[in-house]
C-alpha cells in the first residue's frame, strides 16, 4: 500500500501548475465579463459588480504571487517553501507526505474559492466574510506544516512533542 501512496505523491504535486493555470483562465474569464458589465446599458446602475469582478480576476490572474504575499504575511513564509516539504524518514512517512500535499491543494482550491465568493459581493453582502475565510483557511491548508509546528511550539508539552515526531 505504500508503494501506491508513494508513486501518487508526484502526480498529486504535477497538479499544482495545472490548478494555477485554470485559476489564470477564469480570471481572464473574469476580466472579460467585467469588462463588458462595465460598457454594458443594461448593467450601467450595477457598477459595482463589475469592479469586484475585476479584483478578482486581477487577484486570480496572480494567484501564486497572492499565495505569497498571503503566506508572508501570516506565517514570513514563501509558499514555495511550503510545497517543498518532505518529512523525515521514518514509517509511514510517505503518508504524511502525500495527506500535506492533498490539504495543499485543497487549499488552492480554498482560495481561488474565496476569490469567486468575493466577487459576488455587491448582491450578496456576506459573501465577502465568507470569502475572507476561504482566503485564510486556503492558506492555513497550504501551509498547514508551518501553523502545526506553531501550535506546538504555543502549546508545549506533549503536543509539541507529538508534531515534532510526526512532521520532523
Amino acid at each position: 500500500m505504500e508503494n501506491y501512496v508513494a508513486n501518487v505523491i508526484p502526480h498529486l504535486q504535477q497538479w499544482w501548475p495545472v490548478l494555477v493555470r485554470l485559476a489564470y483562465l477564469i480570471g481572464v474569464a473574469f476580466a472579460l465579463v467585467s469588462l463588458t458589465q462595465a460598457v454594458s446599458r443594461k448593467q450601467r446602475f450595477n457598477r459595482s459588480m463589475a469592479a469586484w469582478t475585476f479584483v478578482c480576476a486581477v487577484l486570480l490572474l496572480n494567484l501564486p504571487a497572492l499565495m505569497d504575499s498571503l503566506s508572508m504575511t501570516v506565517f514570513n513564509q514563501s509558499s514555495e517553501q511550503t510545497l517543498s516539504y518532505s518529512p523525515p524518514s521514518s514509517h509511514g512517512s510517505v503518508y504524511i507526505q502525500f495527506a500535506v500535499y492533498a490539504i495543499a491543494t485543497v487549499g488552492l482550491i480554498g482560495i481561488a474559492r474565496g476569490l469567486c465568493l468575493m466577487r459576488d459581493t455587491p448582491n450578496q453582502a456576506m459573501n465577502f466574510s465568507r470569502g475572507i475565510v476561504h482566503l485564510f483557511g486556503g492558506i492555513l491548508a497550504v501551509n498547514l506544516v508551518t501553523f502545526l509546528r506553531g501550535i506546538g511550539a504555543t502549546i508545549g508539552g506533549d503536543v509539541q512533542t507529538y508534531i515534532a515526531k510526526i512532521l520532523g
